[in-house]
């Protein structure tokens, strides 16, 4: 007796995981990183600088109340381990 089910196709690849939050916090920080070596060739614009940008920043953020606590403790924690 014949099947009744139509042919199904392999897919062509399989997708690929969404990336867990440690490997999102490690990209961030290779981001920043390499931002950071980019502004360091600049001749007017130097990680302090970016240092000093990012805490007023994190300040407007703060009083804006445009990010939660924890994404700011998160940019401050960041900060500090990429700039440091």
């Amino acid at each position: 007796m014949p099947s009744t089910q139509a042919p199904t196709a392999a897919p062509a690849t399989a997708p690929m995981a969404a990336p867990t939050l440690d490997q999102r916090v490690e990209a961030l920080e290779l981001f920043m990183q390499h931002l950071v070596l980019v502004v360091e060739c600049e001749t007017h614009f130097t990680a302090e600088a970016l240092g000093r940008w990012m805490d007023i920043a994190r300040d407007r953020m703060a009083v804006t109340q445009s990010t939660q606590p924890g994404t700011q403790q998160a940019l401050a924690a960041l900060q500090r381990r990429v700039l440091s």
